[in-house]
């Protein structure tokens, strides 16, 4: 009898040896409609860029996401920045909104960062939408579809998909058509 035994590469933690291990990019959201729409469009910006993202969006409050990135289990999401240095670095003192982003960014927990400012303001001053990602887990060129995207979204774009998520679309849907849209 003779036995053939026939060796089958396997794929451990890596692609490619010498490779960092495949990492499929999970985005997170607040639970309400201008959020889940702002991921949806990150998530699809990403795609389209040739990233792995996973379908599912974890939803969470700012702090719960932040748990969640710490543990590696969400790797990217829209943030106003105001709202997210007050609850990081509570400031008896107000922050000059012109200041607002650069505390931000010394406020973070190591390893994670804000890209570029969009041109989605909220309110107040200094109440901005940024982009907050895992600095490990985002490559150059993947921040740079991120920072495309805050060079194109507007206050009056969001509201307006904002509004259709509100009254049933889906965030997906209209995610989809804003990249069109805007040649992403």
């Amino acid at each position: 009898m003779c036995v053939i035994a026939v060796l089958v590469p396997t794929m451990a933690a890596c692609d490619d040896p010498g490779q960092a291990p495949h990492h499929r990019l999970v985005v997170g959201a607040a639970d309400n409609p201008m959020m889940r729409v702002v991921a949806d469009i990150y998530a699809g910006a990403l795609r389209r860029g040739g990233a792995d993202v996973a379908d599912a969006v974890v939803i969470g409050d700012d702090p719960q996401l932040l748990e969640k990135m710490a543990a590696a289990d969400v790797d990217l999401f829209g943030a106003f920045s105001r709202t997210l240095l007050t609850e990081l670095a509570p400031q008896t003192t107000p922050v000059p909104a012109e200041d607002v982003f650069t505390e931000l960014n010394q406020s973070l927990p190591q390893g994670v960062s804000v890209g570029d400012q969009t041109l989605v303001v909220a309110g107040e001053p200094g109440q901005v939408l940024v982009p907050v990602y895992r600095s490990a887990a985002l490559s150059k060129e993947q921040m740079k579809t991120v920072n495309k995207v805050a060079g194109e979204l507007t206050t009056a774009d969001l509201e307006a998909l904002a509004g259709k998520a509100g009254n049933g679309d889906e965030p997906r849907d209209l995610a989809v058509s804003w990249l069109t849209e805007h040649g992403m």
